[in-house]
């Protein structure tokens, strides 16, 4: 491949950058600074969006895009791993890890095989129920945005919150962490094992077992190569005893003859979250529209109650509806401080609320009860196929166990209704007795429509009233607790949700039954069951009531509870699966590479030191065709190491061939300032980064030192590593000290690209974009290439950069005007 490239750009930024990543499917660069902001950035540098930390103080770790190109995984100093939505920067999915990230890696199966005509194979197994599904379902209605903290995005797809329905191969995020242990799970959603390599390395010698710096799944998904790095202890820190890595290589047999069950299974489970998510905005927009009625009451009541003797406020509403004369306080409130005209806007204002919450039941909830429920019972059928879910972990019984769940959840929503519909009737009812009595107070001629009140009418006020002052038990607490400490002591109030009102204290309004069904507590006023004949036709047949085909009624639990219920059940439904497909992951062998004589971390500085911002990473890619993988990584601080292990060798064969090559690269003669062996003079470039460009292509980011330090890029093509690479034979613990080999024979002098006036770090390529970008000494100013350009293209353009047209600062940083000239200045 020519090493052409072109310079497009030279940019600034106001903070320093610590990742930077290419998406391989559009011209997107991903940036992280040291506060923890991500930017996204065209190669034009508009910026996209920039997102800060889920947290004051939390700084990237790694980050990682989905093969699609439209998420991206970012993992955070807090153990977080956020799935981000490229379009709008919504978070899809937060994943909490046990212990600190340290690389992020999204791997995909291979793609379908072309037919004889070159059309692309169609898998129709891929989708083999999830698209129909929209053939029988609802579609969701959107979330009112009168309501709920947490808005779901996009509301035109409710039921892909996730955004996976567009995924067509299988592909999983491997998550790297400390302690050897790396975490898998498919879309990046769907747990799938999270594998402990101590126990193997431990076996093979190691004595004190790290952080899994890399990971790797070969295209056909039956082996994994994770590199692992063995701890670094302080009291070591010389350059003679650097630090040691391992390859451990795993046979993933599951993941290949089962990744079709695999895709379904994990698409299956991210549409249940989607709809689980917004079930769970559904409640609290519910919670939140029952929270505003309880606020008007009691913004109108709280004065009259604070001025009467506690359970003085039903008594006289009692006295008012059967004597039909109110007390001397109570007409006071009603004539000057409710007024006719204040009632009408809080029954308005009530009945409004009612209506919202009556609607949310009836539309949304029964419409996601009805979804969940429909997946369910296609994951009841998927299980039924043993030979194909079974080896999965997932049981038709936990599967039954969810779908009787979802149908109680329904049974209890279908319940809340009727409570709603019987508490608006009384609502209706006690405003237009209280109206038509404010009205007989000041004389005036009431409206015949509303002095019509029947039998039926007054206990529907008296049900209304009963209780009106609250309870001290705080299991029958339905209320928001208005607590008015009186004496020396200012009125305080404090709106808490239903039923969390504070042990010893009175909730002041209990106003009815609707509130008990939105709390995390059982009912304190359950439906009479001896009233029902399908309760009371159970109740005489046990045995039908124990028939799996009957839907449970939990006559005690509450809305909440159901909806926790349901949330545990179909937790257990997958988290079989998330424990045992780890388990069949079997080891091949475990490799211990040369080791490497850099001193600071192989992942983005943690250690705080001078030098922690210097990137020595791993790099492997995985050869399909071949079936090996590859890893380079430096010696030191001048060489580096190309290790080609094949990982198709079953794990009985102890003899296989590992290809080792160790490579340096010396400046021309004409270029060396000073030949001695001075350290800043020398005529070895120092290595500062490297990354695979395509398969075959290693690119390195070297820097020529001496008087006119600059920095140098080569694509090195791996096929020239085997002319003075060495061949160990066996499953070696340990590789030879090979010397370096002199990488700069092996290339033509074109091949050497010095970009002058440029002193450089780290870089980030990709050959499916064919871009570039290097990353200077200071970390605060990037240049930006196009890679494998005409020749033709090649001759108008120049590598210095003093005569390209560049911008003296960045108006597009990742921070605002004002901060940017903050850190100038510093």
């Amino acid at each position: 491949m020519s090493g052409s490239m072109r310079l497009l750009d030279e940019r600034h930024v106001a903070l320093k950058i610590e990742l930077m990543l290419w998406s391989n499917k559009m011209d997107l660069l991903a940036l992280s600074n040291t506060k923890g902001e991500v930017a996204l950035h065209r190669l034009s540098w508009q910026r996209v969006w920039s997102l800060s930390p889920p947290q004051e103080g939390a700084s990237v770790r790694a980050m990682a895009w989905r093969p699609d190109g439209k998420v991206i995984a970012i993992a955070y100093s807090t153990r977080e791993v956020l799935l981000i939505d490229v379009e709008n920067k919504e978070t899809l999915h937060t994943s909490h890890m046990q212990s600190d990230i340290i690389s992020l890696t999204w791997v995909q199966e291979q793609e379908a095989k072309s037919d004889n005509k070159g059309n692309p194979a169609q898998d129709n197994s891929r989708m083999p129920s999830v698209e129909n599904a929209s053939k029988f379902l609802p579609k969701l209605p959107p979330l009112s945005r009168s309501f709920g903290v947490n808005k779901i995005n996009n509301e035109e797809n409710l039921e892909d919150t996730k955004r996976i329905r567009d995924q067509a191969n299988l592909n999983i995020l491997l998550v790297g962490q400390e302690g050897s242990k790396l975490s898998l799970s498919i879309f990046g959603l769907f747990p799938c094992g999270v594998i402990d390599l101590q126990p193997y390395m431990k076996e093979a010698g190691c004595v004190s077992c790290g952080s899994v710096v890399d990971a790797a799944v070969s295209d056909d998904l039956k082996t994994m190569c994770v590199f692992v790095e063995e701890e670094k202890k302080l009291e070591s820190t010389s350059t003679n005893n650097g630090r040691k890595i391992w390859a451990v290589i795993l046979e993933t047999p599951l993941l290949a003859s089962h990744s079709k069950e695999l895709y379904t299974l994990a698409l299956k489970q991210g549409h249940i979250s989607s709809l689980q998510g917004y079930l769970s905005s559904t409640m609290q927009a519910i919670t939140e529209a029952w929270e505003s009625i309880l606020l008007e009451m009691d913004s109108k009541l709280a004065s009259y109650a604070s001025t009467v003797a506690d359970g003085s406020v039903a008594a006289d509403f009692l006295d008012l509806l059967m004597l039909g004369v109110p007390s001397a306080e109570l007409e006071l409130f009603l004539q000057r401080d409710l007024t006719e005209k204040g009632l009408k806007k809080l029954s308005h204002s009530i009945e409004l609320s009612y209506t919202n919450i009556q609607k949310f039941v009836q539309k949304h909830v029964h419409c996601v009860g009805t979804s969940v429920s429909f997946h369910l019972t296609e994951l009841r059928g998927m299980a039924r196929h043993l030979e194909r879910y079974a080896p999965l972990g997932l049981s038709e019984e936990t599967v039954a166990a969810s779908l009787s769940a979802a149908g109680a959840f329904l049974v209890k929503a279908t319940e809340v209704q009727q409570v709603i519909d019987n508490s608006m009737k009384k609502n209706k009812a006690f405003f237009r007795w209280l109206f038509l009595a404010m009205l007989r107070l000041t004389d005036e001629l009431a409206p015949a429509d509303i002095t019509k009140q029947t039998q039926q009418d007054l206990t529907f006020i008296a049900e209304f009233l009963c209780n009106f002052d609250g309870s001290t038990d705080t299991n029958s607490t339905v209320a928001i607790d208005q607590t008015v400490e009186q004496g020396n002591q200012t009125n305080t109030k404090s709106a808490i949700r239903p039923g969390t009102c504070t042990p010893g204290k009175k909730s002041r309004f209990n106003l009815e039954r609707l509130g008990q069904y939105l709390i995390d507590q059982e009912l304190s006023f359950p439906p009479e069951a001896d009233k029902n004949p399908w309760s009371k036709l159970l109740a005489d047949n046990p045995t039908l009531s124990q028939d799996p085909l009957i839907i449970p009624h939990f006559r005690k639990m509450s809305l909440v509870q159901q909806h926790n219920h349901l949330g545990s059940a179909i937790d257990a439904v997958f988290k079989e699966p998330a424990e045992s497909i780890g388990q069949t992951f079997k080891l091949q062998r475990v490799v211990r590479l040369p080791d490497t004589a850099v001193t600071n971390p192989l992942y983005f500085g943690s250690d705080g030191s001078k030098d922690s911002n210097k990137i020595f990473r791993i790099t492997i890619v995985y050869t399909g065709t071949d079936k090996r993988v590859v890893v380079a990584y430096p010696k030191n601080e001048t060489s580096l190491n190309i290790i080609d292990i094949p990982t198709h060798i079953p794990r009985s064969e102890a003899m296989i061939p590992i290809q080792q090559t160790c490579l340096s690269f010396i400046s021309p003669i004409s270029d060396v300032v000073d030949t001695s062996l001075d350290k800043l003079s020398s005529p070895l470039f120092k290595i500062n980064d490297m990354q695979f460009y395509v398969a075959d292509i290693l690119s390195l980011f070297l820097e020529k030192r001496g008087d006119d330090r600059s920095a140098v890029f080569i694509q090195f093509p791996l096929r020239l590593a085997s002319c003075i690479s060495v061949t160990v034979q066996g499953n070696p613990s340990t590789f030879h000290d090979l010397s370096p080999g002199d990488g700069t024979n092996l290339l033509d002098s074109s091949a050497l690209r010095t970009i002058d006036n440029f002193v450089g770090s780290s870089l980030a390529v990709s050959g499916s974009r064919k871009v570039a970008v290097v990353l200077s000494e200071n970390r605060c100013k990037v240049r930006l290439f196009e890679m494998e350009i005409e020749e033709d293209e090649e001759e108008d353009e120049t590598m210095d950069a003093t005569h390209s047209t560049i911008r003296d600062s960045d108006q597009s940083h990742l921070l605002d005007q004002s901060k940017s000239s903050e850190a100038d200045m510093d």
